[in-house]
C-alpha cells in the first residue's frame, strides 16, 4: 500500500491533535514521511527503519543519540492486510508516551483502512462512470464479449429493455458558475440519484449540466409519474425547478441506449422553446429535431435579417406582442387586451413593423419567419 505524504500529514494531524501528542509517520524504510515537527521530515530513522527492517511489534528510543536521526519515544509498525506499511512514534519519555502506543497505533491503522477503502471506491467509481460513459454517448456492439464482461463486472444488465429520461436544472447557468450554485447542484444529483436507486435495475449517470436516467421499459404515463415526482420532492427541498426530455420509447429492439439518449436530448433541448413544458417526450416535438443543427452566427443572421432595421428595445417590443398574436390565433382583439392597449393602437403597431421590415407579420407567408426569429433570438 503506497501512502501519501499528504494523507500522512493529515493523520499525524489529527491523531496528534486529539491525543496532545507529538507524532512521526515513517515509510516503509524508515524515512519520516510525516511529521508534527515539519523540518524533520525527509529524514532518516534509525529506529523505525530497524522496527520494519526485523519485523519487531515495537522499538523504543531511550536517548536521542541511540539511533541516527531518532529521539526518545515509542514506535510502532502500522500493518494493513497483515503487511507492514510503515510506522507510527510518539516523541517524549518512554514512562509518559508508552501507554500511548497501542490507541495510537489503532487510530492510525483505523484511519489508513478508512482512506484506502475512499480510494478504492473512488477508482470503482471512475471505472463505473467510464464504463457509463462509453454505453450512453456511443455506439456499442451489446454482443461483443470485452464490453458484456465490463458490463458483468458492474452487474449491469444490457440486454434489459430501457427507457433514457434526462434532467436539467432550469436556467442551470445560474447556479454553475458559483460554489454555492455547484453545491446545489451536487445536491441535487445526489437526491435524484437516490430517487433512482429505489427502482429495481434503475441506473443513474450524469455529465456537469445533465442528469442521466435509464429505467427498465415502461410506457410513458409511468415515466410521467416518476418524472413528475422527482419535479416535486426536488422543488420541495432545495426551490429549484428541474426540466425533463424522454426518449420516443417506439420498440426498444430497435433503439440502443446511445439511440434513445440522443432522442431523450433532443426532447429536453426543446423545452426551453415549448415555453410552459418542462416535460417533452421526443415524439411530441418537431421544429426543434433541426434548431439544433443551426449553428448560432447563422441563427443570429436570421434575426437581425427579419426585423432588419430595428434597435434592441424594438424588437423585444415586437417579439412580446407577435408571440402573444400567434398564440391567440391572430387575435387582434384578444392580443389588444393582453398587453392593454387599444385595438387600433395594435394595427397601427403591426402595419409599422410591416412596413420598417418588409415582412406583414399577419401574412401566412411572414408568420414562419418571425416565429423562426423569435425561436432563434429566444436561445
Amino acid at each position: 500500500m503506497e501512502i501519501s505524504r499528504d494523507i500522512a500529514q493529515e493523520i499525524i494531524d489529527e491523531v496528534g491533535g486529539i491525543l496532545s501528542k507529538q507524532l512521526n509517520f515513517f515509510d516503509e524504510k524508515g524515512y519520516i514521511l510525516a511529521s508534527a515537527t515539519p523540518e524533520r521530515v525527509g529524514n532518516f530513522h534509525g529506529g523505525a527503519a530497524k522496527l520494519i527492517r526485523e519485523g519487531l511489534d515495537e522499538l523504543i528510543v531511550y536517548s536521542d543519540d541511540e539511533y541516527e536521526g531518532a529521539r526518545k519515544g515509542c514506535n510502532l509498525p502500522l500493518v494493513m492486510d497483515k503487511a507492514v506499511v510503515g510506522a507510527i512514534g510518539i516523541t517524549g519519555e518512554f514512562e509518559q508516551v508508552r501507554q500511548y502506543g497501542q490507541i495510537i497505533k489503532k487510530m492510525t491503522e483505523i484511519l489508513l483502512r478508512d482512506h484506502d477503502e475512499q480510494q478504492r471506491k473512488k477508482i470503482e467509481g471512475r471505472i463505473r462512470t467510464r464504463f457509463l460513459d462509453d454505453w450512453i454517448m456511443t455506439e456499442q456492439d451489446v454482443s461483443d464479449p470485452a464490453f458484456l464482461q465490463r458490463a458483468q463486472a458492474q452487474s449491469i444488465d444490457v440486454s434489459l429493455p430501457r427507457r433514457v429520461v434526462v434532467m436539467r436544472i432550469v436556467d442551470i447557468t445560474r447556479y454553475s458558475d458559483s460554489p454555492t450554485g455547484q453545491e446545489t447542484i451536487d445536491k441535487i444529483n445526489r437526491w435524484v440519484r437516490q430517487a433512482l436507486g429505489r427502482i429495481p435495475g434503475a441506473i443513474f449517470s450524469k455529465t456537469p449540466s445533465v442528469m442521466i436516467c435509464l429505467l427498465p421499459y415502461q410506457e410513458n404515463q409511468a415515466l410521467t409519474q416518476f418524472i413528475d415526482r422527482t419535479f416535486r420532492d426536488v422543488l420541495a427541498r432545495y426551490g429549484i425547478q428541474l426540466m425533463a426530455g424522454v426518449d420516443g420509447g417506439a420498440g426498444t429492439d430497435r433503439l440502443s441506449v446511445h439511440q434513445a439518449y440522443q432522442e431523450a436530448m433532443k426532447a429536453l433541448q426543446a423545452c426551453p422553446i415549448r415555453e410552459g413544458r418542462r416535460i417533452l417526450f421526443y415524439e411530441d416535438i418537431t421544429y426543434e429535431l433541426f434548431l439544433e443543427e443551426i449553428d448560432k452566427n447563422t441563427k443570429k443572421l436570421f434575426v437581425s435579417r427579419v426585423f432588419r432595421n430595428l434597435g434592441t428595445k424594438e424588437i423585444e417590443e415586437y417579439a412580446a406582442i407577435l408571440g402573444t398574436l400567434y398564440e391567440m390565433d391572430g387575435s387582434i382583439t384578444k392580443t389588444a387586451h393582453a398587453h392593454f392597449i387599444h385595438k387600433n393602437s395594435l394595427q397601427y403597431k403591426l402595419n409599422k413593423l410591416a412596413r420598417i421590415t418588409g415582412y406583414d407579420p399577419r401574412s401566412y407567408s411572414s408568420i414562419p419567419l418571425y416565429s423562426l426569429a423569435m425561436l432563434f433570438r429566444g436561445e
